[in-house]
């Protein structure tokens, strides 16, 4: 059996997530979450808390004026997509390096760079 394309799974893993932006700049902000959480879930587990954290710290630092809510929904949604990569693609570790996100034809085409652990 052929290995999917890391564009291919992470489309997959996070096609709900991703659907949720109504524009392309939203939708490539929403990849770039998802990504952020492909590569946390690949890290041991004890690290991933921690991970998390940093992650939310720099969301925040982005995101300053949402409010505890939002950020407390940012941070259930990067929980849940973490475990929908642990659950769908469990020995998968490559690290996730850049991505985009190209609108052809109406369609969204996900690209993705990474590296093998």
């Amino acid at each position: 059996m052929e290995t999917p394309k890391m564009s291919e799974m992470v489309a997959d893993f996070a096609r709900d997530f991703l659907a949720l932006g109504n524009t392309a700049p939203v939708r490539l902000n929403l990849l770039r979450c998802a990504c952020s959480a492909w590569n946390i879930a690949c890290a041991p587990e004890s690290a991933r808390p921690g991970l998390l954290d940093e992650f939310m710290v720099h969301y925040r630092e982005l995101n300053p004026d949402e409010t505890p809510e939002a950020y407390r929904g940012a941070r259930r949604d990067m929980e849940l997509l973490i475990g929908e990569k642990l659950r769908k693609y469990p020995q998968a570790l490559s690290q996730i390096v850049s991505c985009d996100l190209n609108v052809l034809n109406g369609t969204d085409c996900i690209v993705v760079s990474s590296i093998r652990r």
